[in-house]
This record gives C-alpha cells, sequence and structure tokens, in this order.
C-alpha cells in the first residue's frame, strides 16, 4: 500500500495539464490499491483489536474512530478514498481526473500518517 500511495504522489507532483493519459490510469489504478489495502487492514483491525464484527469498512473505519485510533480528519480523508474505489472500477468513465488528482495532493499525506499509526497498532506498539 506505501509503494501505491507514494506512486500516486509522486506522478502529481507534476501539473495536472503535463500529465499523459498513462499517468492518469496509473494514478486511478495506485488509488484503487491502496483502498484495497485500507479496506483489508480496517477490517483486520477492527475485528482483531477491537473484537467487533464490522459489515463494511466504513463501519469498521468508525468503530477505529469510536475507539481513538482514528481522527476525525483522518476519518473523512478514509471516507473519501473507500468511496472512490467503486467509481475507479465501476464507473471508470465518469470519473474526474482532476478531482482525483485534487484529492491526492490535498488528502495522501494524512492518509499515509493514519496508516503508519494504524500499522504500529497492529504490530502492538501503540
Amino acid at each position: 500500500m506505501r509503494e501505491a500511495a507514494r506512486l500516486a504522489v509522486e506522478y502529481t507532483s507534476k501539473p495536472y495539464g503535463e500529465l499523459s493519459d498513462a499517468e492518469r490510469y496509473a494514478v486511478r489504478y495506485h488509488i484503487i490499491v491502496v483502498a484495497e489495502a485500507l479496506t483489508a487492514l480496517l477490517l483486520h483491525l477492527a475485528r482483531r483489536g477491537l473484537g467487533v464484527r464490522p459489515e463494511t469498512p466504513l463501519h469498521a473505519l468508525r468503530a477505529l474512530r469510536d475507539a481513538g485510533l482514528v481522527r476525525d480528519d483522518e476519518y473523512r480523508d478514509a471516507v473519501g478514498i473507500i468511496r472512490l474505489r467503486n467509481p475507479l472500477i465501476h464507473r471508470y468513465w465518469a470519473v474526474d481526473d482532476r478531482r482525483i488528482y485534487d484529492s491526492v495532493r490535498g488528502d495522501f499525506e494524512n492518509l499515509l500518517k493514519l496508516v503508519e499509526r494504524l500499522r504500529a497498532y497492529a504490530r502492538g506498539e501503540v
């Protein structure tokens, strides 16, 4: 997940107008990878760490927020990435690449910090 996030950030480090079609599609792919990995991590931590049986990834995220493991701003950013997954996979023709670009540039640093903290929690370091 960290490598996919790093690559998405790397691609979006240049101005949007300079991105090739291949780079825009690569950003989409890496967001899907991040969303899938984040979903797996959230479900695992809610089940194993909190003993909760979440019905959805968003339910798992809420449980982690309620347990004090996710801040409100991180919750908002994580919800955005999780919700973006379905349109990227199932409605890819309707996706606004500029919005995705802006999201990666604005939200990913916060999201990466959340992931590192949750990984530390999973290892028993928090």
